[in-house]
């Protein structure tokens, strides 16, 4: 009995201080009443506390002491695809090897080459066609953790009418050379990519002390333009396999609540077993 106490007091344990993770989201929407509202309850609602100081264009140009501050904090940095990308450019270094994982939402950012921006790709980018819908699947990629439990091709938009109609996807162009993995392609362009620690832009982009190296994670979804009018909101024309596409990513970035408990579940059972 005593060894079966001690066993449920550390699942308890482990249980009741499992916590999710801290997602910052960037953007130059402001938290409420703006374009990404709904993207920071959709964020809320995987269980995880959404840091919206980043929010606002308050990350814009060179980043201070607080700003960083922040973003070493953070579990997991989301940047929304509502940012100027010269605006974020300052500090491209800093933002690509600071030790935190990354999900980008603007292809405006991935430019690199001669229209230097973040440089995870080697040129620049531009908008998909509107008509195109689903993400198709690379070869090879099928079985990726941000695909789980989907199949190509993924329906990640529906241009149905109801609200207005969409500015374009805006990605990296076809036929240049790309970081890490491109799990799916919208248009031919990359639209899902996963970019591990340890990448050297540089080395990608043939310069030198410029992009830097990723320390952590890092990955791409790209995301319609809804910043066009100020009805729009993130979750516009969203579908849900497009949520699950992107809540795969969080999951595997930053582990979620019920992933912690499990943890904690199965270390209590080992160490049960251990006592006997």
């Amino acid at each position: 009995m005593t060894r079966l106490l001690y066993a449920l007091l550390v699942v308890a344990l482990m249980v009741g201080t499992a916590q999710a993770g801290t997602i910052l989201l960037v953007s130059d929407s402001a938290a409420t009443s703006d374009h990404d509202e709904s993207f920071v309850t959709w964020l809320a609602s995987l269980g995880h506390t959404v840091d919206t100081s980043g929010m606002g264009q308050a990350m814009r140009e060179a980043l201070d002491a607080g700003d960083k501050a922040a973003i070493e904090a953070a579990d997991l940095v989301i940047v929304s695809r509502l940012t100027s990308s010269g605006s974020y450019d300052n500090d491209r270094k800093y933002w690509n090897e600071v030790d935190t994982p990354l999900i980008l939402c603007s292809g405006y950012l991935t430019r690199g080459g001669g229209d230097h921006r973040w440089g995870w790709t080697t040129g620049g980018s531009g908008d998909a066609t509107k008509s195109v819908a689903d993400l198709a699947v690379t070869a090879g990629q099928e079985g990726h953790g941000f695909l789980d439990g989907l199949t190509g091709p993924v329906a990640l938009f529906d241009w149905s009418p109801g609200t207005e109609a969409p500015k374009g996807v805006y990605l990296p162009n076809a036929g240049d050379t790309y970081a890490g993995t491109v799990v799916g392609t919208f248009d031919g362009r990359p639209m899902l990519m996963d970019i591990p620690a340890g990448t050297d832009f540089d080395a990608l982009n043939g310069t030198t002390d410029d992009y830097g190296t990723t320390a952590a994670r890092r990955a791409l979804l790209g995301h319609w333009g809804y910043d066009n009018a100020d009805a729009d909101q993130w979750e516009d024309h969203v579908t849900d396999d497009y949520k699950a596409v992107l809540g795969n990513m969080i999951g595997t970035m930053v582990p979620e609540p019920a992933t912690l408990a499990l943890a904690g579940v199965g270390l209590g059972a080992m160490l049960l077993r251990r006592r006997r």
